[in-house]
């Protein structure tokens, strides 16, 4: 056997288990699904309960596909999205914000949801970006509100102050640590049903957010964007999106 002839044999190979591994993969019966369920109102516990849209709306999903889901926690928000970029799980879904640079090493489906970057603070004591010069901005680390942070640095010098999760960053805007929060609309919002006193003043940046998977997995987003669409044209998606949300 020559080499060039041992080459083709073996990139056959190659070819025909990357092949049976995505029919293994659309043929299962079970979707893993990445959650980070401490972003309300997107996922969240209550009562000790997993709770939230985007938990109803991958659950309809996968019952649409006649699949079951396994969900699989990541404590930390980035983590859920290396999580699906690696093929850990089938798909992640916890509000994350469609990029450029995301998409150059995972895929999107289609994008379900719209969102903003919001700063609040308590008892409206600031009205704008400016007002926060040399004052301290919570946000949640690993997030594109880091980002979005260090980009408003170049304008207004602010110290930026980094949290683990939503309910700490809350905490800390509550208990006086910080001045301000940059944070999700939705999630702002969620806070402020419970807190009179907390206020959005500007909503900067705008987000748009879908599921996510690893290269390879077209097959499965495709079939995931189809009832997506299914639920978008029989009114289920808006009344699922009108349980959860207020319309503005």
């Amino acid at each position: 056997m020559t080499k060039a002839t041992l080459l083709i044999l073996i990139s056959m190979l190659v070819i025909t288990s990357a092949c049976m591994d995505t029919k293994e993969n659309s043929e299962s019966e079970t979707i893993t699904v990445g959650i980070y369920p401490y972003m309300p109102p997107y996922q969240y516990y209550e009562n000790g309960n997993l709770k939230g849209f985007e938990i109803e709306l991958i659950s309809e999903i996968a019952k649409r596909m006649d699949k079951k889901i396994e969900f699989i926690e990541t404590n930390y928000k980035y983590g859920n999205y290396i999580a699906a970029r690696s093929g850990t799980v089938d798909v992640s879904i916890s509000a994350i914000t469609k990029t450029a640079s995301r998409e150059k090493d995972s895929i999107y489906s289609e994008l379900y949801m719209n969102s903003y970057s919001s700063l609040v603070c308590i008892d409206s004591k600031y009205s704008r970006l400016a007002d926060f010069e040399g004052k301290k901005i919570g946000i949640v680390d690993d997030t594109v509100y880091v980002d979005h942070a260090e980009s408003y640095k170049k304008s207004v010098d602010f110290e930026i102050v980094k949290y683990y999760n939503y309910y700490d960053l809350n905490s800390a805007l509550l208990d006086g640590e910080v001045d301000g929060a940059l944070a999700d609309y939705f999630t702002c919002k969620y806070f402020m049903k419970n807190d009179d006193d907390l206020t959005i003043i500007e909503n900067t940046d705008i987000h748009y957010f879908g599921m996510v998977s690893s290269m390879g997995n077209e097959e499965l987003i495709t079939n995931m964007d189809e009832v997506l669409m299914n639920m978008y044209n029989d009114g289920s998606y808006e009344k699922l999106r009108l349980k959860y949300f207020e319309i503005e």
